[in-house]
């Protein structure tokens, strides 16, 4: 009778499954794998969003120097002239085509505020909103692009 008791508590003893300190080891190996993904995973997405910053700052930039270039033809001016402040104010807004009086858009850039270079600076300076928040950012005319905040 005693041998027949012992082997249904061996049985009963032998039931598969985790202990419960199996599982918090487990979870302890998890959470230290978590802290150490987690910052390089935002590092990765940190860098992406500054590099997707900077093509929209060059961007910007190009249509700029496309604006200047095109008001220095309209008033004969030398690439060395310096641009006239209206150029950076009517970018994004309806303009009319002297010839004809026809209404055009030109580019949509009316979130955008512009600094062009003057006297000891060489860089333009570029504030805009994206993903949410205000970005600024200083392009030099070499199109080096340092984002400010």
């Amino acid at each position: 009778m005693m041998e027949k008791m012992i082997k249904n508590l061996q049985k009963k003893s032998n039931k598969k499954g985790f202990t419960l300190v199996e599982i918090i080891v487990v979870l302890v190996i998890l959470a230290i794998l978590a802290a150490i993904a987690i910052p390089s995973v935002m590092g990765y997405v940190n860098d992406a969003k500054e590099s997707k910053y900077i093509q929209e700052a060059r961007s910007i930039y190009l249509v700029v120097q496309t604006e200047e270039a095109r008001w220095r033809a309209e008033n004969n001016k030398k690439s060395t002239d310096a641009v006239d402040a209206s150029v950076y104010t009517n970018l994004g807004k309806d303009c009319t085509d002297p010839q004809g009086g026809i209404v055009k858009q030109k580019t949509d850039l009316t979130d955008v505020t512009i600094t062009p270079p003057s006297g000891s600076t060489k860089y333009y300076t570029f504030t805009w909103t994206s993903d949410g928040s205000s970005i600024t950012a200083h392009l030099t005319t070499n199109k080096d692009v340092k984002i400010i905040k």
